[in-house]
């Protein structure tokens, strides 16, 4: 229901009505409206009543001392809302620039805000081969990461080593990484520190196209 526009005594009478309830956790009788407005006649009280629920701000119970109730309305989502949130794909990630740097950007995906719980600081990476496929992460499949530098041991992460993008499990050693696949046939990606590695994002959510 559209609430239509109060006059100023209808607005002044609403307030009080929404202040009381939360306050008290109890409506006010129609009394106690027209003690607080100096009404003298319980009908000058009703006929303003009368007013905000034909025009969509309470409901009452005639019956009832205190049964007035408001009517609230959900705000409609906007625009943006409604469409979800565009995320940033990204194709080669150069090292020394930021992450979503112009020279990275392969294009955009939309998404239901939802589908990423709402997270921020979120980018897209196109998955190439199969090294994941029992994490569930397949060939073209596009996974999302949260843009972070640090990861715990066993977390799927999108990594930066020498200058290549790679997601796989975060294995932190005491003087190396290993960056673990999800497949069998490929062994453990082994990270020295005379190679240049960071950690890009958390993998957080994948998304597959059906033909």
């Amino acid at each position: 229901m559209d609430k239509k526009i109060l006059t100023q005594r209808q607005e002044e009478v609403f307030e009080f009505i929404r202040k009381r309830s939360e306050e008290t956790r109890l409506p006010p009788t129609v009394r106690e409206i027209g003690e607080a407005f100096n009404i003298s006649s319980t009908n000058g009280v009703r006929s303003i009543l009368g007013a905000l629920i034909k025009k969509g701000h309470i409901k009452r119970s005639p019956r009832l001392s205190r049964g007035i109730e408001l009517i609230e309305v959900a705000p409609k989502p906007s625009l943006g809302e409604q469409l979800g949130v565009e995320i940033p794909i990204l194709g080669r990630i150069a090292a020394g620039q930021p992450i979503l740097a112009v020279q990275n950007l392969e294009g955009t995906v939309t998404v239901d805000r939802d589908f990423l719980a709402r997270q921020t600081n979120v980018f897209a990476l196109r998955v190439k081969g199969d090294s994941m496929v029992q994490a569930g992460i397949l060939d073209g499949d596009l996974v999302f990461a949260r843009q972070q530098n640090s990861a715990e041991d066993g977390q799927i992460i999108a990594a930066l080593v020498d200058d290549e993008a790679t997601v796989k499990y975060y294995k932190p050693k005491d003087s190396s990484v290993e960056l673990h696949s999800a497949n069998p046939i490929y062994a453990p990606i082994i990270v020295t520190p005379d190679r240049h590695f960071s950690i890009a994002g958390r993998i957080i959510g994948v998304m597959r196209k059906v033909n």
